[in-house]
């Protein structure tokens, strides 16, 4: 138990580097938001890595899903006001939404594994709902390359982390499972 609360603790000091990158650029980029609490349009069903699904299920106990059912596309942690319940402990995406993501393009062969291209290409995508005035044409003028979340590094750091959390006795049991359904976190 020991080393998976080391884990616990290197993700919860992953998560507000996290926070503090997003909300500088929450910041930099506020003349442009437009989305606030109670948009909930990117709070979809997730699947999660069983990290952050543990990390989450340790936050949320024996709760309840927080709202009535809104159906297989809902996200399990809105309430009836369409905000987290569990806002403090939500997992990577999730702080992520709405922000400019600066993301690697990947290439897979017929068998699904990954090419390598000699010269990596990337792309910067956000969200309409929030960035109404940002089009292709304009998104070179606003985003500037430093100022997006570079989400190759942070979905790194976090696979890492996963990966350790696999090799303690409270991950074993998630060896196997890619990424485990959000909605599922209270029915265990």
């Amino acid at each position: 138990m020991e080393k998976t609360e080391e884990i616990i603790a290197e993700y919860r000091e992953f998560l507000q580097d996290v926070d503090r990158e997003a909300a500088r650029l929450s910041e930099l980029y506020s003349q442009y938001m437009v989305c606030r609490k109670g948009c909930s349009e990117c709070c979809t069903d997730l699947s999660l890595l069983p990290l952050e699904w543990y990390a989450l299920k340790e936050q949320t106990g024996t709760k309840k899903a927080p709202c009535p059912d809104g159906g297989d596309e809902r996200c399990a942690l809105l309430n009836s006001e369409e905000a987290c319940s569990f806002y403090p402990f939500r997992p990577l995406i999730c702080r992520t939404h709405g922000l400019p993501l600066l993301y690697l393009i990947e290439e897979y062969d017929p068998e699904g594994h990954r090419v390598n291209s000699d010269e990596p290409e990337w792309q910067i995508s956000w969200c309409d709902l929030n960035f109404t005035e940002v089009d292709e044409e304009s998104m070179e003028e606003i985003f500037e390359p430093e100022d997006v979340l570079n989400m190759e590094e942070w979905n790194l750091r976090l696979s890492a982390l996963n990966r350790d959390f696999l090799d303690t006795p409270e991950g074993a049991p998630f060896k196997g499972q890619a990424r485990l359904p959000l909605k599922d976190i209270f029915k265990i």
